[in-house]
């Protein structure tokens, strides 16, 4: 309940006065951090449903019309990878396999603004702050794999990539 998130955060601030390289995100950031994000893009959605309903419909026999499931599948498609991201990231600290969820909710929401500023301008725009943040994101996953790793880990993956002579 209310009382382990506390007992949890109590135990984060702990861990961070030791000089270890120890990942404790804290648990009341995270979900205070996204919410409004979430609020932004659920008003954005709403937004693009509600612009123009003689032009774009649920269902439609001609193809071009159909933006609004379309719309709604790449919404319901990074609400799950978000979700997936917060619970490999934060929940169980694979920080490897989130950089790769990271990098799927940020395709998918890049699907989701493309589709939404088909309908509506503004209603993208609304989006831009969660694409930012989902970037951040993957920065901040790749960061802190970069930072695990060996020296002699770095320079032969820079080396594989190229990156290195």
């Amino acid at each position: 309940g209310l009382t382990d998130v506390f007992r949890r955060r109590k135990s984060v601030k702990r861990s961070r006065k030791t000089s270890n390289m120890e990942f404790n995100p804290d648990p009341l950031l995270f979900p205070s951090t996204w919410m409004p994000l979430r609020w932004l893009q659920i008003f954005a959605i709403a937004k693009a449903f509600s612009t123009d309903p003689l032009n774009y419909r649920w269902c439609s026999p001609d193809e071009a019309d159909s933006v609004i499931p379309k719309l709604m599948r790449h919404y319901l498609i990074q609400l799950a990878l978000g979700d997936e991201w917060t619970r490999v990231f934060v929940g169980e600290k694979r920080v490897g396999l989130g950089i790769i969820v990271s990098l799927s909710y940020f395709t998918s929401l890049l699907q989701m603004f493309g589709t939404t500023l088909k309908l509506d301008g503004g209603a993208a725009a609304m989006l831009i702050p969660s694409l930012l943040g989902s970037l951040l994101s993957f920065l901040m996953n790749s960061a802190i794999f970069w930072n695990r790793m060996s020296a002699q880990e770095q320079r032969q993956t820079l080396h594989t990539l190229g990156l290195q002579g």
